[in-house]
């Protein structure tokens, strides 16, 4: 799932620090505090995040507990290459709560 920040309006990114969010940068991927675990990984540790249709290296895993377990969270438009192409087929808009991703110790 993607998402924008406190400081971004529409696509353009006004600050890094996330106020809503409590995170001081764009470069993380927000996951439950029992899917770090899962991973065997640990808080603000480096991984990669890949997808079918991309991949990001250099990302700190952090903690948040407010996102479902097994689910991720992460910037718009950062993430924009792990989303794919496809569109809903209900609402005919792209996809982005519905990327698979995985995530690896970098």
């Amino acid at each position: 799932m993607t998402v924008r920040s406190e400081g971004q309006f529409n696509t353009v990114v006004y600050e890094d620090h996330d106020l809503y969010r409590g995170q001081d940068g764009r470069d993380v991927i927000l996951v439950h505090p029992t899917t770090i675990g899962h991973l065997r990984l640990k808080p603000d540790q480096e991984v990669s995040v890949s997808s079918d249709t991309g991949r990001m290296t250099g990302i700190r895993v952090r903690s948040f507990p407010e996102i479902k377990a097994g689910n991720a969270l992460m910037y718009f438009p950062e993430a924009n290459v792990l989303v794919p192409r496809r569109v809903d087929p209900q609402s005919r808009t792209p996809a982005f709560k519905g990327a698979v991703v995985r995530i690896e110790p970098a």
